[in-house]
């Protein structure tokens, strides 16, 4: 039961990440964490959204632009590795209240995410949103919100920011997984999960990418935002009971 509803999350998170660029990371993670200690759910999110983001990047492969790719990509991995070291170092239930918080402030208070500068972002600041999304994505799992609003203020239109935000993501994730590897923990252990969640969001990017401009993005915001709060007082709620005991 829980393999299905794993899949059944990667298929419709994979949408919303198709529809709105953003999003379906998090959601997924929050949902897999229901299953898992942090510290497991982590890298097999990031095995699940580097299939998710590698097909919808493939499916807009023309629409990416590879200079922010590049740019984004150099402080990665050494950021990557510093965020597993402090997730794995952290306790399970303290790792699931940082969770929580952050995503309730992703669904809340988004504006504190933005990026509010005027000018036109140089793309060589990009370099440090690679470091910080190296870093989110291996301690609270996800980095899509925080880094999103950069890579729009470098990409030319929505699709073009939906396929360059996959493309930079596909490194992400696979930088996050090898950083996890190498702190113990073991894919071919999580292959069944992964690969039902694989399935999942190759069948969400085919749909949602068919479906870009289509769907309101309203209703898209409140939806995602109605879930993130019940998941994430969820989990807020299983952290509390364990730092409580």
């Amino acid at each position: 039961m829980d393999l299905v509803l794993i899949g059944l999350a990667a298929f419709a998170t994979s949408i919303l990440s198709a529809l709105a660029g953003l999003g379906g990371g998090l959601l997924l993670l929050v949902v897999i964490a229901q299953f898992f200690a942090p510290a497991t759910a982590i890298p097999i999110q990031g095995g699940i959204q580097l299939v998710s983001n590698g097909s919808r990047a493939f499916l807009l492969r023309s629409d990416i632009a590879w200079s922010p790719v590049g740019w984004s990509s150099l402080l990665l991995f050494p950021a990557s590795v510093l965020g597993a070291t402090v997730a794995t170092a952290m306790p399970e239930d303290a790792t699931r209240l940082a969770m929580g918080l952050f995503v309730l402030l992703v669904a809340w208070r988004p504006q504190l995410l933005k990026w509010s500068g005027t000018d036109k972002l140089p793309e060589r600041a990009l370099i440090g949103v690679g470091a910080v999304s190296g870093f989110l994505n291996s301690t609270v799992g996800a980095s899509g919100p925080v880094t999103s609003p950069f890579f729009k203020a470098v990409t030319a239109g929505h699709k073009a920011f939906v396929a360059t935000a996959a493309a930079s993501q596909v490194i992400a994730h696979a930088s996050k997984i090898t950083a996890f590897t190498l702190d113990e923990f073991s894919i071919a252990d999580h292959l069944g999960v992964i690969g039902i969640g694989a399935t999942g969001v190759v069948m969400g990017s085919w749909v949602g990418t068919r479906m870009l401009g289509r769907v309101s993005e309203a209703r898209l915001n409140t939806l995602f935002k109605t879930v993130l709060t019940l998941l994430a007082f969820r989990l807020i709620g299983q952290s509390a009971i364990g730092l409580w005991l």
